[in-house]
């Protein structure tokens, strides 16, 4: 029986513009959504819609007739490549088509995409460069190799470049022509130069522009970040733009862009390719430890009376803990001591009989022992606590109760992972309805086994809408 096929996605803009003469190298990314996407190939044109000649098709070496081996692209992942064209006089003004068709070796599935080539008139293109990934410690930052150059053949009448990232990723502003902007999280730099058909533009090094990782960023764990040039009249461009448009007159030491090579200056800017503008790179946060701390508590008062507690976890830092992901996210194992009845349990937590939690049933009642997972990523100090009400029987508590807590890879210190939970019977009651201390920290040493993975299929369920994990693709965010 064959595997199913893998779910691929190609991302590649529709529309690519080419100045009269002029050509553009057009990046393309896939996507494995699912599994491993394994030996892969791309054919550019098929009989129905062959490659049509006056687009100027130039491909990578390694590719023959039309067609380029990719390899793998491991599910979860992605993959780019390019190709270039440069469209003849004679393409017609509506353009030509170009299909991608991404495919095993076999031909037993495929996906497939279309770019529309066209010859454009008088505008700019801004393109900024590709950025290679970033790999940093928490607290540090490193030096951005931005460029930009203009493709088109009128002149960029000022240029702003936009950089913004996913949370915990910064980019430290010490500029002048340079404002913070929210929506994106990021920062805008605006400059009062022209930059000519063929100029490139790169950061001046007296004036480095930098990527930093916050001190408390999980990790370890990939973000994405961005830059985007635009010309300084798109008015769409950006909702920042104004401000970075006003900062670039303000005294105070400025962001510097210095010229790699100059063109024959032209005047009227519109921008041709809005595609190429931007590119995405990803900042590689390396690990900073979290200290997830088992959190226990006492079930105190007469036997006969119903009592509630609260164990759970708190992380001691110093980072945030990692959110949910494929194959963690951070939880507790909880077994209730014997002399109990338990009568209510948190929404958060399911049975876990025999280790295997059952996950379509949050807050049922079945058992002593449960799974317990948190909601969203704890910040330094920050507890997670989960509820457990029950009716003291008796004082029977020869089977003890504990919490042990998977703080995961960022979870070093492991001494304080496991905290008691007991029954102690009182001879009066207390008369609150309630009992214990409220989250006591843990000491134990571990004993049992650890939790591992919470979920046989990698993915964590839906739990009655009480939290849930949700799976998105990578992507730029710039």
């Amino acid at each position: 029986m064959l595997p199913p096929p893998p779910t691929i996605e190609i991302d590649v803009a529709k529309q690519v513009i080419t100045t009269p003469g002029g050509s553009n190298t057009v990046p393309f990314e896939l996507y494995s959504a699912g599994i491993t996407a394994r030996d892969l190939i791309v054919d550019f044109g098929t009989a129905a819609v062959p490659v049509d000649p006056r687009i100027g098709l130039k491909l990578p070496a390694e590719c023959e007739d039309n067609s380029c081996p990719l390899g793998d692209v491991e599910g979860g992942k992605s993959r780019a490549f390019s190709f270039t064209v440069q469209p003849t006089a004679d393409l017609p003004k509506a353009g030509a088509d170009l299909q991608l068709v991404v495919r095993d070796d076999s031909g037993r599935w495929q996906e497939t995409a279309t770019v529309t080539i066209l010859r454009g008139g008088l505008g700019i293109d801004l393109q900024t460069a590709p950025i290679p990934d970033v790999a940093l410690t928490a607290g540090k930052a490193a030096v951005l190799p931005i460029s930009v150059r203009n493709n088109g053949n009128k002149t960029a009448d000022g240029v702003a470049i936009a950089l913004s990232g996913q949370p915990y990723v910064t980019f430290p502003n010490n500029y002048s022509n340079c404002v913070d902007v929210e929506s994106p999280q990021g920062i805008i730099c605006s400059f009062d130069i022209d930059l000519a058909p063929g100029a490139v533009f790169t950061v001046s090094p007296s004036t480095p522009l930098t990527v930093a990782a916050d001190t408390v960023a999980p990790g370890p764990a990939d973000y994405k970040a961005g830059v985007r040039a635009f010309g300084l009249t798109d008015d769409s461009a950006d909702a920042g733009l104004a401000a970075a448009r006003k900062a670039v007159r303000q005294p105070g030491t400025k962001l510097a862009l210095v010229p790699v090579m100059q063109g024959l200056a032209v005047a009227d800017p519109s921008e041709q390719n809005e595609w190429d503008n931007a590119t995405s790179f990803t900042v590689k946060v390396a690990l900073n430890p979290a200290d997830s701390v088992a959190l226990g508590d006492t079930f105190e008062g007469k036997v006969g009376e119903t009592k509630t507690i609260e164990v759970g976890f708190r992380n001691d830092g110093p980072a945030v803990v990692l959110g949910p992901g494929k194959q963690w996210t951070q939880s507790a194992k909880v077994r209730i001591p014997s002399g109990l009845a338990l009568t209510k349990v948190d929404k958060k937590c399911v049975p876990n009989a025999d280790g295997e939690p059952s996950w379509d049933n949050p807050g049922q009642i079945s058992g002593h022992d449960y799974v317990c997972v948190a909601t969203d990523p704890q910040t330094v100090g920050k507890k997670q606590l989960f509820s457990f009400t029950a009716k003291i029987q008796n004082g029977d508590n020869k089977d003890k109760g504990s919490i042990t807590v998977d703080g995961g890879v960022q979870d070093t210190k492991k001494d304080n992972n496991v905290a008691k939970i007991e029954v102690k019977l009182t001879t009066t009651g207390t008369g609150n309805g309630t009992g214990g201390t409220g989250g006591s920290g843990g000491g134990l040493p571990i004993t049992g086994a650890p939790t591992g993975q919470i979920a046989a299929t990698g993915l964590l369920l839906v739990l009655a809408g009480v939290f849930a994990l949700v799976l998105t693709r990578r992507r730029p965010t710039a």
